[in-house]
């Protein structure tokens, strides 16, 4: 199966600026679309970021991270 060559979020073709992937204060780049480890879909760093949820490298999608966030008071 060949990766998508657009994020499967915001549909925008890849590209080297979207593929520098947020990862605290830092940025990591990739060579390709990222995968969300939860919906499974590939997205750019506009729509996914890196979190350290369980091993330090979780890749999450911006919806998909929403599911972690503490529920409002």
């Amino acid at each position: 199966m060949a990766l998508p060559s657009h994020c499967q979020r915001c549909q925008q073709p890849q590209s080297a600026e979207r593929l520098a992937y947020r990862k605290g204060a830092e940025f990591v780049r990739h060579e390709a679309l990222l995968q969300c480890d939860l919906c499974e879909r590939f997205a750019c760093s506009d729509c996914l970021a890196i979190h350290d949820i369980v091993s330090g490298y979780d890749f999450l999608c911006h919806e998909c991270a929403r599911t972690f966030e503490a529920p409002p008071p």
